[in-house]
């Protein structure tokens, strides 16, 4: 399934191009004048920021599920406010100056973000089956999400994005540490890619449990304000690390018979 332009499976190739057609979907959005945006969003940057990465460094093998994981943080995002975003899809003319623009980016945006939801997952699956070696893997997985984290979260301080400072300040500092994490043996790492995925996937369980299904599952969980879409992030996104954790480090044996 690798192409001879590229080196890339189809999947990943589907998955860059969803990144980056994501970003152009908001763009539209942007232009249409959506009151949702700042005065420059930074969002479709970052998608293709990630899709350059995902295409740059496809010799890892898990790299397209970063496309995948940034493109369901935005998918739960959308999902949680539903009702508020159906409003953009059956009366755009409401939501901003250009109603085809806003329909168009805005069904454009979550048609290419299911895409790269499952492509992601695919392409990862397939370049894990065909892996060489997964030596250090957790490393860079904690380095790569650490910097994504920590970069986030300044972005948010920053740009004065509305968001849970409290939330927001959690992955903050989760990051700072899966980046110090990084540095240490390859056994520290998968020890805390198997507590971070306790972690989040706890968090996630007790938010969808006990979260308030009238307000978008609402959950006060001490200083921070998680609603439905966090949950489901926090679930997928400790679901990877736990898998992360667990993946044996040792080199793949040849499925070759011997001479």
């Amino acid at each position: 399934m690798q192409t001879n332009l590229s080196g890339m499976t189809f999947p990943t190739r589907l998955t860059v191009a969803g990144l980056v057609a994501c970003a152009c979907a908001i763009w539209i959005q942007w232009l249409s004048g959506d009151p949702s945006y700042p005065k420059f969003p930074p969002g479709p940057v970052f998608f293709i920021a990630v899709a350059a990465v995902v295409a740059w460094a496809r010799r890892w093998w898990w790299t397209p599920l970063m496309g995948s994981m940034i493109a369901l943080l935005v998918t739960s995002g959308w999902l949680a406010r539903i009702p508020k975003q159906m409003q953009r899809l059956t009366h755009p003319g409401s939501i901003g100056h250009f109603a085809p623009g806003i329909f168009l980016g805005t069904l454009g945006m979550i048609l290419f973000l299911l895409v790269t939801d499952v492509a992601g997952v695919v392409a990862t699956v397939l370049n894990y089956r065909s892996r060489d070696h997964v030596t250090e893997s957790q490393k860079l997985v904690l380095r790569f999400f650490g910097a994504i984290f920590v970069g986030m979260g300044v972005l948010v301080i920053v740009t004065g994005l509305h968001a849970d400072r409290y939330h927001n300040l959690m992955h903050m500092l989760w990051g700072a540490l899966a980046l110090a994490a990084s540095f240490l043996t390859v056994r520290a790492a998968k020890l805390f890619c198997v507590g971070s995925g306790l972690f989040y996937m706890t968090l996630a369980v007790l938010g969808l449990t006990i979260g308030n299904s009238t307000m978008a599952g609402a959950w006060q969980a001490g200083p921070m304000l998680l609603h439905t879409g966090d949950h489901v992030f926090h679930l997928v996104l400790g679901s990877l690390f736990l898998g992360f954790g667990l993946i044996p480090g040792r080199q793949r044996r040849s499925q070759e018979s011997p001479a």
